[in-house]
């Protein structure tokens, strides 16, 4: 066992954290969290992985849903692009009458990267394989005060970590490096080098330039958007609607709304005609190159909304999926409700 897994896997023994799925690491267990965890948080994760489990304690019950049912079992952890890819990988599972147990296979099904598809080799298939993502990187190249950035950084911190793992338990050592990531060799702030079980062999501490490494990537300008948002009722019913079936939020329901500063504006764009308007407050919503600054209003239509529209009962509009953008609007009422 080499100095670098020998330590590492030590210190993990010791001090990585209880998750509900490395408690039963089967490659569906492994498949939805790593789903799941692709740009949210792990607290955010752990109630609601829990939850999908009990509404689809299997694939095969995953894979039965309907795809309005997997919307809203994800609802609120965005990205929902992943709640349809890992519906549709169930499928396809289920379709070829076997999980797949190698790169290729895993790679072939909807929403499986290389990331994903190394963390389940590993995790769930113990089979030598390194899962890379940005936490990875980071120790790596502070590791090494490694220069490099983008797919060679990728490259050369799998290379460097497969020849450290050597004959040990691929799932041990490649969650012990996601926990030493996360948890110890952080992105912002002070990194806890006094807690890393590599910091003897970390070139960037002995050096005290844990914060040089890795090299800056030139911040990413996100654009703002300025919505008008209404809780609009009609004969006592909620009016919403279904984003297009493409882009951004595709086929989750939403509330009537437009892109402007001015709501009488906004209501012409929309196509509606309603009565006074009262004002709800303000709420913003951050997207990974987008940011929606949204403003609320409520009130009653004057006619029927036109073709495209949906006159739902509170019930009926609790069912739907709704992203956690407009989530404004789950807490409030609207009169005639």
């Amino acid at each position: 066992m080499g100095t670098l897994s020998s330590s590492l896997l030590a210190w993990y023994g010791r001090m990585g954290r209880s998750l509900p799925w490395r408690d039963d690491p089967t490659p569906y267990h492994v498949l939805l969290s790593e789903t799941m965890l692709q740009q949210t948080r792990v607290g955010a994760v752990l109630s609601r992985y829990e939850e999908i489990l009990r509404a689809a304690p299997t694939l095969e019950a995953l894979a039965s849903l309907k795809e309005e049912e997997m919307l809203k079992l994800w609802e609120g952890l965005g990205y929902y692009s992943r709640a349809r890819n890992l519906w549709k990988a169930a499928q396809k599972i289920q379709e070829d009458g076997r999980f797949p147990d190698d790169y290729e296979g895993l790679k072939a099904l909807p929403g499986v990267g290389d990331y994903t598809a190394s963390a389940l080799l590993a995790i769930a298939f113990h089979k030598k394989a390194i899962a890379v993502d940005g936490n990875l990187e980071r120790v790596y190249s502070r590791l090494r005060m490694s220069m490099k950035e983008g797919p060679g950084l990728k490259k050369e911190a799998g290379s460097f970590f497969l020849e450290e793992l050597g004959e040990e338990d691929p799932s041990a050592f490649n969650q012990a490096l996601m926990d030493l990531g996360e948890l110890v060799c952080l992105p912002k702030g002070t990194p806890r080098c006094e807690e890393c079980p590599l910091k003897g062999l970390c070139l960037a501490h002995h050096e005290r330039a844990e914060l040089q490494f890795p090299k800056k990537k030139a911040p990413s300008t996100r654009k703002t958007v300025h919505l008008q948002v209404f809780l609009l009722s009609y004969g006592g019913k909620r009016v919403l609607r279904i984003r297009p079936d493409k882009g951004l939020l595709a086929s989750l329901a939403e509330f009537p709304n437009a892109e402007t500063d001015d709501p009488k504006e906004a209501l012409s764009l929309l196509g509606l005609r309603a009565g006074p308007l009262s004002p709800l407050g303000h709420s913003s919503h951050t997207f990974t190159h987008l940011r929606w600054e949204m403003d609320w209003h409520e009130g009653e239509l004057l006619s029927p909304p036109p073709e495209g529209y949906l006159l739902l009962d509170e019930e009926e509009e609790r069912a739907l999926p709704l992203p956690s953008a407009f989530s404004f609007g789950r807490k409030k009422r609207v009169p005639g409700d």
